[in-house]
């Protein structure tokens, strides 16, 4: 039992090593992400002021490419909505270049 307890007291004394060794690094990757975070913010605004926009006009540029996005999402969903509506119709198979007549 005796060999046992000291290769227990040497796993114990090594986990806690491991522990503490963790706890540092977790902590330091938390210091980089802080710096790199900081850095990507700098360059960010460094770009916001080599174009000369202000506050407000960034958030417009954001929002007005955000609106962008959604209003290109709506009209592809519309389109495949009706085209998906279009296959379902009575002409689906008529060629409308050749006189067909579609009731979309």
């Amino acid at each position: 039992m005796n060999a046992n307890k000291k290769k227990i007291d040497k796993l114990n004394l090594e986990y806690g090593k491991n522990d503490e060794k963790i706890a540092r690094l977790m902590e330091r990757q938390r210091e980089i992400e802080k710096q790199r975070t900081e850095l990507e913010n700098l360059d960010i605004v460094g770009m916001v002021r080599e174009l000369g926009l202000s506050f407000e006009e960034l958030a417009e540029l954001i929002n007005g490419e955000k609106a962008a996005a959604e209003l290109s999402a709506n009209v592809t969903e519309t389109f495949d909505t009706a085209t998906e509506e279009y296959a379902t119709e009575e002409y689906a198979g008529e060629d409308l270049a050749e006189g067909g007549v579609w009731n979309g």
